[in-house]
């Protein structure tokens, strides 16, 4: 027994001694987004909805989700990165949503499903407010018209507001020095997303305009190039995708942030689940805390446009 005891004390002064003698510290190597959802949706394929048969009593809407076994949460069917999108190579579901989704059922004990049946946004709010979804996790932005129908939680991203511009198109119209006057007073064609909150707050922000609504981003961004529109209306994570992704973007174009105009994205829950609602909200306040630097627009293009 002394002799085990020896061997154990001289292996652990070895080990320390080995760790000391690195001149360099172990440097942490960050999962890339898809071994990260596959390390979530590994966790979560060996819950089996063991918390709901404990004698614990939940609200209503969150038992509910513990007795079925499973949460749902509503995204379009159009991907959207870097929330939501298929894989290029093995066309696995990743993306900032889809590792917050993950996170989510994992605390709560239960497998989760993700439902892309919405054609748009508006459709996703509307998969909540008719109960077929538990949570709208799509990147949706806050308005006052989808608060009418459903509840939201806190933000768990901002982004500014944000024009990208065509510049030829825009040197027929005025010159870039008076380019914060003719912003705030845009006459000019501007492309939105149909169904999608940026018409409504161009019809808000640019009452002036002439609005041209497409069916995807991919659409709204080609007719910019084509000088079909002077600019394209969205958050700036999207325009800073623009500029990462097309090497003629800064050339061709010029992107506006607007500072005093924010899009809060959230989820969202039915009107009648308030206590879901405060339950995501304790979550976000802890995920966001330890997540801190990580949910800038900046980072979340970095990490899933950029090369590992």
């Amino acid at each position: 027994m002394n002799l085990y005891r020896i061997a154990t004390f001289c292996l652990t002064i070895f080990f320390f001694s080995c760790a000391a003698s690195s001149d360099e510290p172990l440097e942490e190597v960050p999962l890339s987004p898809l071994e990260t959802v596959r390390l979530l949706a590994g966790e979560n394929g060996q819950l089996s909805g063991a918390r709901s048969s404990n004698n614990r009593i939940y609200p209503s809407e969150i038992q509910a989700i513990l007795d079925r076994g499973y949460i749902i949460f509503a995204m379009t069917a159009a991907d959207q990165k870097p929330f939501f999108y298929r894989e290029q190579n093995t066309g696995e579901l990743i993306g900032l949503d889809v590792e917050i989704g993950y996170e989510i059922a994992n605390r709560l004990g239960v497998r989760a499903v993700f439902n892309r049946e919405a054609e748009s946004f508006d459709g996703v709010v509307m998969k909540i407010a008719n109960k077929e979804a538990d949570v709208a996790l799509s990147k949706l932005s806050r308005t006052i018209r989808r608060a009418e129908l459903v509840r939201y939680t806190d933000p768990y991203i901002v982004f500014r507001q944000a024009l990208l511009v065509n510049r030829l198109e825009l040197t027929k119209v005025t010159s870039e020095d008076k380019l914060p006057y003719f912003i705030k007073h845009f006459e000019g064609r501007l492309g939105v997303i149909k169904n999608s909150s940026y018409l409504s707050y161009a019809e808000t922000n640019f009452p002036q305009a002439t609005i041209e609504t497409y069916d995807t981003w991919d659409q709204t961004v080609d007719a910019l190039f084509y000088g079909k529109v002077l600019a394209a209306y969205r958050d700036e994570g999207e325009i800073l995708i623009i500029n990462t992704i097309r090497e003629d973007a800064s050339i061709l174009m010029k992107p506006v942030f607007i500072n005093d105009k924010q899009d809060p994205i959230a989820m969202a829950v039915a009107y009648d689940a308030p206590l879901l609602q405060e339950w995501l909200n304790v979550f976000l306040e802890d995920y966001l805390l330890q997540n801190k630097g990580e949910l800038t627009p900046a980072r979340i293009v970095e990490r899933h446009f950029g090369v590992r």
